[in-house]
């Protein structure tokens, strides 16, 4: 909860801080969707492989963004790790077969090329299903009208059973704006 605590306040400060370039003020809105496939790497701080500590997962990831308003768009998030590895929680260990995570978030779009997200989440294992929080952050290089590449950073609380950092490379393609 305190991480819910230091992203919002964290957002307050620098959406204060910031103001609204004027072109952007002027750039018209259009409500659109935009899909995304992510190459990312999560480190696990207490993930170990038998003896061995296993400090550095790989995964892949899949988004799709509904924009709404100009500053705020809603995103289903989904990644797949592509290891197995086991978390040890207070002596007991929990095993992690190639888990699933699904999260509903919220972005906040600071500038045009820069968000901040904040969701609860699920992940999905054979053995036990955790419910998380996932903060994040995301900045994005134009490449064309339609399409861009991203670098993302986002922190998952997995119900104080284990936290990840995951940091990947999104390329962002835009199939939908309302004319």
């Amino acid at each position: 909860m305190k991480y819910v605590l230091i992203f919002i306040l964290g957002f307050l400060v620098s959406s204060s801080a910031f103001a609204q370039d004027k072109e952007e003020e002027k750039e018209e809105f259009a409500p659109q969707i935009r899909v995304a496939l992510i190459t990312a790497n999560s480190h696990v701080p207490k993930a170990f492989e038998g003896d061995k500590k296993v400090a550095i997962i790989p995964a892949w990831g899949f988004d799709v963004d509904y924009y709404f308003h100009s500053r705020w768009s809603v995103a289903l998030q989904a990644d797949l790790k592509l290891q197995s590895f086991e978390v040890e929680d207070e002596g007991a260990f929990l095993e992690r077969n190639y888990p699933f995570s699904l999260a509903p978030v919220v972005h906040y779009h600071l500038k045009r090329h820069w968000s901040f997200y904040a969701g609860p989440g699920w992940e999905f294992e054979k053995n036990e299903n955790l419910y998380f929080w996932k903060i994040g952050s995301e900045y994005s290089f134009e490449m064309s009208e339609t399409f861009e590449i991203a670098l993302s950073i986002a922190y998952e609380n997995k119900q104080e059973i284990y936290d990840s950092w995951t940091f990947g490379i999104a390329f962002n393609k835009r199939i939908w704006k309302k004319e």
